[in-house]
């Protein structure tokens, strides 16, 4: 596996870049009734679940079957766009949030979507706590057909990208004489995006446009075909024959093949970070010299980023900054005393100063030693990952020169999942993950803060690293409920300042998620000059947003 944007929830496509040639199916050409054909992401025979709540979902649920009130471009800085709500609005303390609704929706049914819908949805996440996956605590209430207001016991702004932006619209009609809407697979599903579920098999299914779709002169597409491969080499060669035509997984050497290909594109888009994370603190049960700030520090400084990205990476990862935000999109957010991004290239000088100031001294065998004991840290990454593995025995080679033994440990992917949990490491390789809106909020609040860990041998929720400061906790909890964007802006500087200087997520790089698609058939994809939304293959609600717009070749 070479890629990965979210190790985690949905299956990703990054297993379509590797492994012997065998389709699940025959794959008909792309372009079919003025459709396109699309790799699920995954390898053998498709299970049908089209339930939006359900963590096996199908990614074409999410976007193109049904859709959110407003649309995050998380590629992307800027204002949320509407979907099936027009204007949203906090109260002054942000305990109500209140909601303009589009007028004149239908359900790919002909029935009227109204306010009693979107308080359907939000009443059964909140009774249904197994699919209240973002702990929804409010009360909704329909104003009227086309606004809706939802109240909360105490200030939750953070919480409104995931209510506005993540949350599948589900229709009341059908959905109240459903029993289990756990275990429900829905599978005929009725909703408001640009498409409907027409035919389905293990081994493809296809959605067809739909008709009372409420954007005008759109979907133009007539068909989405999803297909199934038995191995990731397939899928390469149906791209190559023109046979499929968006795909998302970094493919080895697959540049000349875009270069000589008229149709084929790639696209680079960077947004997860990879990082170092470091067993921080000594207090929670951490133990090992990487529990000093200054050897995580030097470990930093002696890290060269770009030979990483070109030798594990193929030079398509892109720069992070030690604010662990996107360098380019988010520039504004990140203090202006702070690099924007880390330096590429090692500092050995820079390493050494801070060792030697915190007490290390070189020996004669070229590392740093502290009361009699060696500067030697272990790196955990799961086996199966090779771009991390070969990112660590780079970085290995590196921090030798720099006086400071790594060994790497490569572990089966269960038992590093185990121990990151757990806190059984003295560094793990592993992503830190964007919110659901372009926010520092949710990197901080996920990965920095006091409840997001828990002691060694207990498992921590979201922040492995059992970094605990009390001025971090006090900086975001003020960030939460701040609603003016200058003063949550000068609280993110704050946290900077400090996790920068504490660095327990060493920043590696922006990891590459290389989509790459045809015009053969389909044209109005994203590009890096219009970033309309990530044009990841398997991202969802971002794929109902592209699908929406393209337009057949034959129509250019």
């Amino acid at each position: 596996m070479i890629l990965r944007s979210s190790r985690r929830g949905l299956a990703l496509a990054a297993a379509l870049g590797a492994t012997a040639i065998a389709v699940s199916g025959c794959v008909s050409p792309g372009g079919d009734q003025n459709g396109i054909s699309i790799a699920t992401g995954s390898l053998g025979d498709i299970t049908k679940n089209f339930n939006p709540f359900s963590p096996n979902v199908l990614q074409p649920t999410l976007g193109a079957i049904y859709e959110p009130l407003f649309f995050y471009n998380t590629i992307s800085a800027g204002d949320p766009e509407p979907m099936l709500g027009t204007e949203f609005a906090w109260n002054d303390d942000a305990t109500e949030l209140t909601i303009e609704l589009r007028p004149d929706v239908q359900w790919s049914d002909g029935e009227a979507f109204t306010a009693d819908d979107v308080v359907f949805t939000y009443d059964l996440l909140a009774k249904t706590p197994e699919i209240n996956t973002i702990g929804y605590a409010g009360e909704a209430t329909a104003v009227d057909d086309d606004t809706v207001t939802v109240s909360f016991a105490e200030p939750s702004l953070p919480i409104g990208p995931e209510l506005i932006g993540r949350t599948a619209i589900v229709p009341e009609h059908l959905w109240s004489g459903f029993d289990d809407v756990v275990n429900f697979v829905n599978d005929a599903p009725v909703g408001t995006g640009p498409f409907t579920l027409a035919s389905f098999t293990p081994q493809s299914y296809v959605l067809s446009r739909n008709e009372n779709y409420w954007q005008p002169d759109r979907p133009q597409l007539e068909t989405l075909r999803y297909v199934s491969f038995a191995s990731g080499d397939a899928a390469i060669t149906a791209m190559t024959n023109g046979q499929l035509d968006w795909n998302t997984g970094l493919v080895p050497n697959f540049a000349e093949q875009v270069e000589n290909d008229p149709y084929l594109e790639q696209i680079n888009t960077p947004i997860n970070q990879t990082t170092w994370v470091a067993c921080a603190e000594a207090s929670l049960g951490c133990s090992g010299p990487q529990t000093d700030p200054a050897v995580r520090l030097a470990i930093s400084a002696a890290i060269d980023r770009q030979e990483i990205i070109d030798i594990a990476f193929e030079g398509l990862g892109g720069a992070v900054s030690p604010a662990l935000l996107l360098p380019e999109r988010d520039a504004d957010l990140i203090a202006p005393d702070l690099a924007v991004q880390t330096p590429p290239n090692a500092d050995p000088d820079e390493a050494a100063s801070l060792l030697t100031a915190a007490g290390w001294s070189r020996g004669s065998d070229g590392f740093f030693a502290k009361d009699g004991q060696k500067l030697s840290v272990t790196v955990q990454v799961p086996q199966e990952w090779t771009d991390y593995v070969t990112a660590i025995e780079v970085a290995s080679q590196q921090l030798a020169a720099a006086g400071i033994d790594l060994k790497p440990e490569a572990l089966p992917g269960a038992q590093w999942n185990e121990r990151r949990f757990s806190g059984d490491f003295q560094f793990t390789m592993d992503g830190v993950y964007q919110g659901p809106a372009p926010d520092p909020y949710y990197i901080y609040a996920t990965y920095f803060t006091t409840d997001a860990t828990a002691p060694v041998g207990q498992q921590a929720p979201t922040s492995y690293s059992r970094y605990s400061d009390p001025a971090v906790d006090q900086l975001v909890a003020a960030a939460r409920v701040e609603l003016d964007p200058e003063k949550r802006k000068e609280t993110y500087f704050e946290i900077q300042r400090v996790i920068s200087q504490a660095m327990p997520y060493i920043p590696v790089l922006v990891v590459p998620t290389v989509t790459y698609y045809s015009t053969r058939n389909a044209t109005g994809w994203p590009t890096e000059d219009d970033l309309y939304a990530f044009p990841a293959s398997w991202s969802i609600w971002n794929l109902g947003v592209v699908t929406a717009r393209l337009q057949p070749a034959a129509a250019q």
